[in-house]
């Protein structure tokens, strides 16, 4: 059965994990998964985009459309490797942790949101103290406070 397209909604989502989907329809070509991730954008609104040259399609973000899927610590430093299959090194000042204890960050140079796959989640989470409500991590003998997200 053929699933026609609501002209209303985008034809584009990505789920919490990272997933996209056409139409429906889970993308599940690599080569077309990480083309897509490459050519995300943000408008002047927040809204996220894709633009081949043939002007904008808007995508549906259930939360964000990067997900952190390992970390991997090195000396004082941490580096994550994102969805896109990208490594970058984390900044810790952009950390933050939802209600639900799962953390965030700012990655690309502070243009997006990543959130914390489970498994990156669990080895994050080795390093981690609690005082209080808030988790902090110490690194080069700072204390970074993750912000907590309402």
């Amino acid at each position: 059965m053929e699933q026609k397209h609501d002209p209303t909604k985008p034809r584009f989502f990505i789920d919490k994990r990272g997933n996209w989907f056409q139409d429906g329809i889970k993308i599940q070509h690599r080569l077309t998964y990480l083309y897509n991730n490459k050519l995300l954008s943000r408008d002047e609104e927040g809204r996220y985009y894709l633009d081949e040259g043939s002007g904008k399609l808007y995508i549906e973000v259930e939360d964000t459309p990067f997900v952190v899927k390992m970390v991997d610590k090195k000396g004082d430093d941490f580096y994550i490797i994102l969805n896109d299959k990208t490594k970058e090194k984390l900044d810790l000042h952009t950390l933050s942790i939802n209600p639900e204890n799962i953390p965030y960050a700012k990655i690309k140079d502070g243009e997006f949101d990543a959130r914390f796959l489970r498994p990156a989640y669990y080895e994050f989470m080795k390093y981690l103290k609690k005082e209080d409500d808030n988790y902090y991590i110490m690194s080069k003998g700072a204390k970074y406070v993750l912000k907590r997200i309402p």
